[in-house]
């Protein structure tokens, strides 16, 4: 059979429904049992016509016109279906109507004969099921309630669990919906029931700009549209309720506005307190006072700013002051045990020459220099007043000269012009501290009293004793550097009444700092000689390491004192500035009177070092009078030039300069030579004693019987140990100073030359062979020192050989002796010689000519002239 496809619309007539979707419960109109009335296959039970449509009534009537219906009546049926008929037509309707019940009597009267037995056995089965179902145990027992107890446990358990899963989110859907009828009711108004937790939040954020926006748009929604924030459905038929409404609205107005306006306070009495806070940024602070004028304009902003901010000036000042003076004390005594001698400071001079000469064009670190920690503690609390002024001034008169120009919004008059003289007095006193705190701690005294007086030559307190030039000037540049750029950028802000003042202190500061170097430059030049060790400089052997170092001493002042006299930070040298335009001439005075007497205290120095004990001075550089005069004459040439063109001065004026060095070099070079002379004798006398005694204790006491000696057929072995002697001396030499091997080797070569003509001078006679054991030795001594044997020392060994010669000569020697000595033996002589001085080649080559002398002896036999 094929299957029917049902319509859509067919669908929908028959669930009642007007879509497939519906959102909502649709009832559907039907009559109290499942019977339609407007079915159009209904007939008239009577038979007489048919039913008339039944829109137009209601459901009773329908179901009470139904024959079907168990609420049919027969009244209303006839009423409103035959309201018309006839009594015939009635009649004849009765009987058909009772016609048509007796066929169906029939009907059902065949039905049962036909089915009878059915009906019974349906009947004994549907007894017999209930009989088992209503045993006990069975399903409808009695006990259980005909079965109906299991099922009520079931379906309390399940009306239980219904209330504790569906109680509270039926519960929540009703809150839900209070909220939502709640926002339905406010979505218009959220804007002003939103504002204050708006306005909280963008002042916690420090939007403060933001929040005065919302509260004036606010506040002007309230005065002007109050109808719009709240709006009231008013009823004409119902007035109390709309004055209850009214009064609603009212009430919540007030609360909301309430808390609007405690946020607004709590934002002014905020921002109020920045106001006096010192760690914001000026341009914080300008909206912090706009936005102040805005919110309450009867207010005075600025005033409480300047007011508050002047007093945190002068706390920080104080306190910076009064916490950087307990650091310097407790820097002092950290050090207090240190030692100061003239030796240790010397020491400390030498160090920090080092660290400047190793430096490299960087900044030198003088970390560990005596009284370093002392340095850094100053220079800590220079900083900490610079940095505090810095941070404070400029945004105190940058918000003053705003206010009183008018750029706050605000009309200049009267008050402006008070708080602007106010202003400047707040300003000046905040400076005034700043310079009063200086002056105190170094001590400063005015320029014109300061230089009618003499350079002092004791040191102010505040410097730490002993200190170093060197380092001095090092942390002094750094200090003044910090207060010049400050005392500039308060300038800049150009506040009344100030500039001289600053000028003045910039003056101070920088004549104490010049006067503090040019005390320490004297006194570290008296101290200078201590450095002097005579150790020759490698690259100009003519002086000493010591003359180096003094150039770096003298350069390094004299360049710091030209910075500190300038006042200018070393990172803002402008090139092509003439820097002779920027020393004033009081200062250029005091460092060159300085530079002048400290030449005085080397010169003098050089001087004690040559005549003090214990030093090395027989280690001096070989060289005449001249060379070293002109060699030193040079490096203080130097060191004058140099302080002429950095400070564009002459000193040629100074005559007193010329002569004083003159004579003073002079008496260093007369001293020097005395002194050479006498050490260098001393040293060599030492190291010829054994030498000698070797020579002597070898020819005269080892048993050597001259006058019966047999021909020679070697050196004796204490002629190479009084040489072995000379190589020990050349070796130590060579190490420490190079240039005096040649002075020193030649003095001891002289001294072993009349050690020899001594000891050969105490032999009585000389056999041949005895004659020829003593020439074979002195010649391998002359030909082994030939480098070093001097004029002296060549004179001795020609008297050593005639008096040789005259002691054998004297002896009882036959003339044909003398014919075959010069005839075979000197052959011989001259092979043992040639024979140990190769032997000997390794052991004595030091001794040996260097080449550079081998290329001037041919080059001056070449050209004789």
């Amino acid at each position: 059979m094929a299957r029917r496809v049902v319509d859509e619309e067919e669908l929908l007539k028959a669930y009642k429904l007007r879509t497939l979707h519906p959102q909502s419960w649709e009832a559907a109109e039907a009559q109290a049992d499942t019977y339609d009335a407007s079915s159009e296959d209904w007939a008239d039970p009577l038979g007489l016509r048919s039913v008339p449509p039944t829109s137009r009534l209601d459901p009773d009537q329908r179901a009470q016109i139904s024959i079907n219906s168990k609420v049919f009546d027969a009244k209303t049926f006839l009423n409103i279906v035959h309201p018309n008929a006839s009594f015939a037509d009635l009649s004849r309707g009765s009987q058909q109507l009772k016609s048509a019940i007796s066929q169906r009597s029939e009907a059902l009267k065949v039905l049962v004969d036909e089915n009878f037995d059915r009906f019974v056995s349906v009947k004994s089965t549907t007894d017999g099921v209930f009989a088992e179902m209503a045993a006990p145990g069975g399903p409808l027992a009695k006990d259980s309630d005909y079965g109906v107890t299991p099922l009520r446990e079931s379906l309390q358990t399940a009306s239980s669990r219904a209330d504790q899963v569906f109680r509270p989110v039926l519960e929540n859907y009703v809150k839900a919906m209070k909220l939502r009828n709640t926002l339905g009711v406010f979505q218009r108004s959220h804007f002003f029931f939103n504002l204050p937790g708006s306005l909280n939040e963008n002042i916690q954020q420090g939007h403060y700009e933001a929040a005065l926006r919302d509260y004036k748009k606010g506040k002007y929604l309230l005065e002007t549209r109050p109808n719009q924030l709240l709006p009231v459905h008013e009823s004409s038929s119902n007035a109390p309720n709309s004055e209850l409404q009214t009064m609603q609205q009212r009430q919540i107005f007030s609360k909301v506005w309430d808390a609007v306006e405690d946020a607004m306070y709590a934002m002014q009495k905020r921002l109020l307190l920045q106001l006096r806070e010192s760690q914001h940024n000026v341009d914080d602070q300008e909206k912090c006072i706009e936005v102040l004028l805005e919110l309450d304009p009867t207010t005075d902003p600025v005033n409480v700013f300047l007011a508050s901010q002047h007093q945190n000036i002068q706390t920080q000042l104080r306190s910076a002051f009064d916490h950087e003076q307990d650091s310097i004390k407790q820097a002092r005594v950290s050090i207090k045990n240190l030692r100061t001698s003239p030796i240790d400071q010397a020491k400390d001079l030498s160090q920090c020459l080092l660290l400047v000469r190793t430096s490299y064009g960087t900044k030198p670190n003088f970390s560990r220099a005596l009284n370093a920690p002392v340095w850094e503690a100053i220079e800590q609390m220079a900083n900490k007043l610079c940095s505090t002024v810095s941070q404070t001034v400029p945004k105190f008169w940058r918000i003053a000269r705003n206010y009183s120009e008018g750029r706050f919004g605000q009309e200049r008059g009267s008050s402006s012009t008070q708080i602007r003289a106010q202003a400047q007095a707040w300003a000046a006193g905040n400076v005034d501290l700043l310079v009063t705190q200086l002056t105190s701690f170094f001590g400063l005294e005015s320029f014109a009293s300061r230089m009618k007086q003499p350079l002092f030559d004791k040191l102010p307190s505040w410097v730490p004793e002993p200190s170093c030039s060197l380092s001095t000037s090092h942390y002094m540049s750094s200090i003044l550097g910090a207060l010049t750029d400050t005392l500039n950028e308060i300038h800049s802000l150009n506040i009344p009444t100030l500039s001289k003042q600053l000028e003045s202190l910039r003056t101070d500061l920088r004549l104490q700092f010049t006067e503090v170097l040019c005390c320490l430059w004297l006194r570290d030049a008296r101290l200078c000689y201590h450095l002097e060790n005579w150790t020759p400089n490698t690259q100009q052997p003519s002086i000493t390491s010591y003359l180096f170092s003094l150039s770096v001493f003298n350069r390094w002042n004299a360049r710091e004192g030209f910075y500190l006299a300038d006042g200018r930070s070393k990172t803002q040298q402008d090139s092509t500035t003439n820097q002779a335009t920027q020393v004033l001439a009081a200062f250029r005075d005091r460092l060159k009177f300085t530079f002048i007497q400290a030449l005085h205290a080397f010169l003098d120095g050089i001087v004690q070092a040559a005549l003090a004990p214990n030093q090395g001075a027989a280690l001096e550089p070989r060289g005449t009078d001249a060379t070293r005069t002109a060699g030193l004459d040079r490096i203080l040439g130097a060191w004058i030039r140099q302080f002429e063109e950095a400070y564009h001065v002459s000193l040629q004026s100074e005559q007193e300069v010329r002569f004083f060095v003159s004579l003073q070099i002079q008496q260093l070079i007369s001293v020097c030579t005395k002194l050479d002379q006498d050490l260098l004798n001393d040293y060599v006398r030492r190291k010829s004693e054994a030498m000698s005694g070797e020579l002597e204790k070898g020819i005269m006491d080892s048993g050597i019987d001259w006058a019966r000696h047999s021909n020679p057929e070697s050196v004796h072995a204490y002629v190479y140990q009084a040489l072995l002697h000379l190589v020990e001396v050349h070796a130590q030499i060579r190490a420490t100073v190079p240039p005096l091997v040649s002075r020193v080797i030649s003095a001891l070569v002289e001294i072993l030359a009349e050690a020899a003509l001594h000891a050969y001078g105490q032999v009585p006679a000389y056999n041949k062979g005895g004659m020829l054991q003593a020439t074979l030795e002195i010649e391998f001594i002359h030909q082994t020192m030939s480098f070093y044997v001097s004029s002296n020392a060549e004179h001795t060994l020609k008297r050593v050989y005639e008096t040789i010669s005259q002691r054998y000569s004297s002896g009882l020697h036959s003339a044909d002796d003398h014919g075959e000595l010069r005839q075979t033996e000197l052959e011989a002589v001259k092979h043992t010689l040639i024979t140990s001085r190769k032997a000997t080649a390794l052991e004595f080559l030091c001794f040996r000519r260097p080449k550079s002398e081998d290329a001037k002896s041919k080059s001056k036999a070449k050209n004789p002239t």
